[in-house]
């Protein structure tokens, strides 16, 4: 008489949707961050790392939250922050604290955008350039945004979680 061998190899295995959702997440959420900073550092068909930061401090200064000290600071150096953060989605290095990165300054960019939109002001948004008006559709885009970030977030910490349990 035959008898089968029943695999266990599947219930002791974990699902691997989990870890393709949140590739797809980081993935999708790291190519935005380097989108974002491409069309800060290139437009009107050229690159202008000299002075980017003249146009994009337009539009933060815009938003008028900051000194003038602080929004050139923050021209020069967000586009290379969000360089920074895309690879690092991408890469899936250092994952959950990306991850935290990643919502906080999203959060940071709808509460000023959230500020800017009730206080009726006519603004350039600056979130993909300089040539995008501030208005509901933005807030939506970057509040879905935000909704992705804190998902890929929440799985990194449960995945790494799942890791630490399965292998003790």
């Amino acid at each position: 008489m035959a008898t089968t061998a029943i695999s266990t190899e599947s219930s002791v295995r974990p699902a691997a949707w989990p870890g393709v959702l949140l590739f797809l997440g980081r993935f999708a959420l790291g190519l935005i961050f380097l989108i974002a900073a491409y069309t800060k550092l290139h437009f009107n068909g050229g690159w202008h790392f000299g002075d980017y930061h003249f146009f994009f401090g337009m539009a933060i200064n815009s938003y008028e939250l900051l000194p003038l000290s602080a929004v050139e600071l923050l021209a020069r150096g967000l586009p290379w922050f969000e360089v920074v953060l895309g690879v690092l989605l991408i890469a899936g290095v250092g994952l959950r604290w990306t991850g935290i990165a990643a919502s906080g300054l999203l959060l940071v960019f709808i509460s000023a955008m959230t500020r800017a939109y009730v206080k009726h002001l006519e603004i350039m948004c600056g979130c993909f350039g300089n040539n995008e008006k501030l208005g509901p559709l933005t807030l939506l885009r970057d509040s879905t945004m935000l909704l992705l970030a804190i998902a890929v977030t929440v799985g990194a910490f449960i995945l790494a979680k799942k890791k630490n349990t399965i292998s003790s």
